[in-house]
């Protein structure tokens, strides 16, 4: 197996190494807000490891009790990002830093690690590369979002999802609401222009910023709730940013369609 170079970002090194997205735009409103977020999660516990040789990657991790997901974890670490850039060594990056997010938890004596997951989509780690690495499928939502586990005792409870998602959809009214939070850097500016595009349309549009993690819990209409777009009730597959009135207008009405969101709006994940 290759070698990889990890380290860890801390409270010390955050502004002079980056926590990798959007690293290379430190001016972006959102790059800031994730720095001052930064502050209060690294005191909760949270853990950013970046490779630097080897490869191009980083996972970013905290305790189930503080986790920014719309899931139940208390005793388990619960990953919010895990994203590797390149084909080259791909596989192999994602195992090393997995590895070191599961040797964390087991040094904390943990129940195991928990992640939100999906299916070659909507910016999500693939399912298929957790379950190649021991994670079980615990729950699904649609479309296809998952919470996988790995367990490090069979008899543990296991992690699960924070539920009500229709009702909470629902309570988000008839137009466009984009929720997002601090936690993706790029959100701020993918709501931006989301919201430039819906105007456009003449479509209502509301935004959510989700600001805590018990927030996240009770009001994110999917699991992820990082960035996430309900219209008229129903979830809308999207990509976070660049996207054109013209691309909204064909994500509004798929989100409409017989049978709900399409997966030709899909694309690879960030680690499969």
């Amino acid at each position: 197996m290759t070698q990889f170079e990890v380290i860890d970002v801390n409270p010390q090194n955050v502004e002079e190494v980056g926590f990798f997205c959007a690293r290379s735009r430190p001016g972006l409103i959102g790059y800031e807000d994730k720095l001052v977020w930064l502050e209060s999660r690294f005191r909760e516990g949270l853990c950013i490891k970046m490779i630097l040789n080897g490869g191009r990657g980083f996972i970013e991790y905290i305790p189930g009790k503080y986790a920014w997901r719309g899931i139940v974890a208390p005793n388990y670490i619960v990953v919010h990002c895990l994203w590797i850039t390149g084909p080259r060594q791909q596989h192999e990056c994602g195992e090393a830093l997995l590895d070191e997010c599961i040797g964390d938890a087991r040094a904390a004596n943990l129940d195991g690690v928990a992640a939100v997951a999906a299916h070659r989509r909507l910016s999500h780690t693939d399912t298929g590369f957790f379950l190649r690495h021991g994670f079980k499928r615990i729950d699904t939502v649609p479309p296809g979002i998952d919470l996988v586990a790995f367990k490090f005792r069979r008899t543990a409870p296991d992690p699960a999802l924070a539920g009500n998602w229709e009702q909470k959809r629902q309570s988000l009214g008839p137009g466009l609401t984009i929720v997002s939070s601090p936690q993706c850097p790029y959100s701020y500016e993918g709501a931006r222009q989301i919201s430039n595009s819906a105007h456009k349309l003449g479509v209502p549009v509301t935004t959510v910023r989700i600001k805590s993690a018990t927030q996240m819990r009770r009001s994110a209409p999917t699991p992820c709730g990082a960035f996430d777009l309900v219209y008229r009730g129903q979830f809308v597959p999207n990509l976070c940013h660049h996207n054109s009135p013209a691309k909204l207008r064909i994500m509004l009405d798929r989100s409409q369609a017989p049978g709900g969101p399409q997966r030709k709006l899909s694309r690879p994940s960030p680690a499969r």
